[in-house]
This record gives C-alpha cells, sequence and structure tokens, in this order.
C-alpha cells in the first residue's frame, strides 16, 4: 500500500482508538464496544493492504492495542440504574391461612407448637415477606408478651417483626397450628 495512504488509515485507527480511551475512562459500555467493533473494521481492511516489513509491524501493533483496549471494556463494571430496580420482580406477600398453614411441614409446626408451649391463649403471627416455606414467626402469649423466632432455625430473634398489614399475617391460635400439623 501506498506509504501516505496507509500512514493516514493507521493514524485514523488510532484517533479511534483514543476515543476509545476516553469512553473507556466513563464507563460508556456500549459505546466503546461500538468504537472499538468500527476500530477493528478499520484494522480488518488495512491487514490484507500492508505490503513491507514496517506496515506489517504498524498492522500488528494495531491489533494488540485493539485487543488490550478490548480487554479493558470487558473490566468496566456496570453501574446499576434506578431502571435496573423497577425491571426486579416485585416480592409478593404469602398470605397466610389455615390452608396455607397445613402446606408447611411437619417438624416447622411442631417446632413452632413448642415454641407456643402450654399457653392456650398464644397466637401466632407468621411474616409474610420470603417464599412462605420456614417464615420467621412471632408468638404472643397470654400474659401479652411476646417472643419472635427465626423460621430457618427456630431460635430467639432479638428484633421483632414489623407490625402492621403489609408485614406480618393475622394471628393464629395454638389451635389452629395443632390441627394443621394432625392434619398432615
Amino acid at each position: 500500500m501506498e506509504p501516505d495512504r496507509f500512514r493516514e488509515s493507521r493514524q485514523a485507527i488510532n484517533r479511534l482508538c483514543e476515543n476509545l480511551n476516553v469512553l473507556i475512562e466513563q464507563s460508556a459500555v456500549d459505546a466503546s464496544r461500538e468504537c472499538c467493533r468500527e476500530a477493528q473494521t478499520q484494522l480488518d481492511r488495512l491487514i490484507p493492504q500492508a505490503d513491507d516489513e514496517i506496515q506489517q509491524r504498524s498492522v500488528k501493533n494495531l491489533g494488540m492495542k485493539i485487543k488490550h483496549l478490548l480487554g479493558l471494556i470487558n473490566k468496566i463494571k456496570v453501574k446499576k440504574s434506578s431502571i435496573a430496580g423497577i425491571e426486579k420482580k416485585q416480592a409478593i406477600a404469602v398470605e397466610w391461612d389455615e390452608d396455607r398453614i397445613k402446606q408447611l411441614s411437619p417438624a416447622f409446626l411442631k417446632k413452632v407448637s413448642t415454641n407456643m408451649g402450654n399457653d392456650p391463649k398464644a397466637c401466632v403471627c407468621f411474616d409474610i415477606t420470603g417464599k412462605g416455606v420456614r417464615p420467621s414467626y412471632q408468638i404472643r402469649f397470654g400474659n401479652q408478651e411476646t417472643a419472635t423466632f427465626s423460621g430457618s432455625c427456630h431460635k430467639l430473634r432479638e428484633k421483632a417483626l414489623v407490625d402492621g398489614p403489609h408485614k406480618i399475617s393475622r394471628s393464629f391460635t395454638a389451635t389452629a397450628i395443632d390441627s394443621a400439623l394432625s392434619a398432615r
């Protein structure tokens, strides 16, 4: 290829690489990839036209430069935008009723019953977040004291469940828990 035309093509690719560096610093992933594709396309057109050893070495160096910049593009951490948060699935609250309680495992129900003790006035409320497999629960005893338990290990938790219609289920008596257990 004529040296002047080769130099112009090489300089055009170098300008794209400089622009690419700026885009990488700005963490513009999509724009960086597009600029890199353009630089690679121009380099692919220039490779077969490299005649002598100097032009071939220059093309090889440009190829290594583009490859390095592509590696930098792949390392860019994409920031999550507020739009990404909207796309996430909204958590659906678990609606607890007697039928839903019967779906809990017998081992889980036995531990809930054990934690309720022999208090006939005790009632339990379940956490409505999660999948409803091993929900955390809060027991209100007849003497108005409450105890909150982790659903996964049935150990006391220091923090009570947030009381309210959108965070905790309605109350279920010890009789309801025992009947769900005997139905299994």
